[in-house]
């Protein structure tokens, strides 16, 4: 049998996080039975040293290149570059990029946001050239509906395609005894933040009044050596940051999801059907994080709680929340997410093969 063809896969990969890795695990899922998969990462040294020699899947099977390796684009066995993680608007992909395009592969844009940063209010000739990066995708997508916003500014019309860790399998494993609520803490927006321990208190004493266990589900080393000094009182799921089809099982399997700042225990959490809180310390009120855009676009805003918000979330109303979400008072589009992920992937490889 003839070797598959090529596909270069670009995004925050390769630095053992769970929420990037999920992006990763999903594009694997979805196209490795067409395309022989080339991971692009931006530090082979971590790599190789971390990932490759400890065997940690994928790394350890598949093809791993430098992010600036442009060459690669131009090899004939390659059908092109899937940017699913990271995005151009975050610094991601713009050599290889521009090598998949100059060779006449096909680029598939697709799992990132667009941001205002795209745009600048004082140079058309800036806007040109994002512009004309942006529709030289064969295929380009959007998490969030606002960034369609920002993209026809620019004469540039996105699909909207939902987080595609909304479509990633799940693999069962140990979870703690009883009931239980996940708790994920990220570490920099949570360091020396003293709004941090009013809200973990709040959770702390909703799990104890419903007789509810804690796990404490980091997403990266940095989020659990953080949480480590929190001293919250809940079982250590650790160093699970290379298994996200397994965190994806674990906080399927809890009561309800308390996100610190993290975007992925949302994607989990919802897909699962999970009740699931965005906590920011940081921000007041709707912004464009992700986080707060998830929710918001999925009809639980009441479930994101900004700082102005901080006052508001008490036990009760947790509770409260909960009780509504599982009393069956919210619509829940996201039901849907996986299914929309799935058609995408299904387009893309049309995309992919014509």
């Amino acid at each position: 049998m003839d070797e598959l063809p090529g596909l270069v896969v670009r995004g925050f990969y390769g630095n053992n996080n769970c929420g990037d890795e999920a992006l990763l695990a999903t594009m694997i899922q979805y196209f490795s039975q067409d395309y022989r998969i080339i991971i692009s990462a931006n530090n082979l040294v971590y790599v190789k040293e971390k990932l490759i020699t400890p065997k940690i899947p994928p790394y350890d099977k598949l093809k791993v290149i430098w992010s600036l390796n442009r060459g690669a684009l131009a090899a004939p066995d390659v059908a092109g570059l899937l940017l699913g993680g990271g995005g151009l608007g975050l610094g991601f992909g713009w050599d290889q990029y521009m090598f998949a395009w100059r060779y006449g592969k096909k680029i598939i844009h697709t799992g990132v946001h667009i941001t205002e940063e795209f745009i600048s209010e004082n140079s058309a000739d800036f806007n040109n050239v994002t512009s004309t990066f942006l529709r030289a995708a064969n295929f380009f997508s959007v998490r969030h509906r606002r960034s369609i916003v920002v993209a026809e500014k620019l004469g540039v019309h996105p699909k909207y395609v939902p987080d595609w860790a909304f479509g990633l399998n799940q693999t069962e494993g140990p979870k703690p005894k009883g009931d239980y609520i996940v708790v994920t803490v990220r570490a920099d927006t949570n360091r020396n933040n003293p709004r941090t321990a009013v809200f973990l208190k709040s959770i702390m004493d909703y799990a104890a009044g419903e007789g509810l266990g804690v796990a404490l589900v980091p997403f990266d080393a940095s989020d659990q050596n953080l949480t480590r000094t929190l001293n919250i009182k809940g079982e250590m799921m650790g160093n699970l940051f290379s298994k996200p089809t397994y965190v994806k099982y674990l906080l399927g399997q809890a009561k309800a999801v308390f996100s610190l700042g993290r975007y992925h225990p949302l994607v989990f959490g919802m897909s699962n059907d999970v009740p699931t809180f965005s906590l920011d310390t940081v921000r007041p009120g709707r912004s464009d994080d992700k986080t707060c855009l998830q929710l918001v676009e999925d009809g639980l805003e009441d479930f994101h709680f900004p700082t102005d918000r901080i006052d508001e979330f008490t036990p009760a109303e947790i509770a409260r929340l909960v009780r509504l979400y599982r009393d069956g008072g919210l619509s829940k589009p996201f039901l849907g997410h996986k299914a929309a992920v799935d058609q995408a992937a299904a387009d893309i490889l049309q995309v992919l093969k014509s």
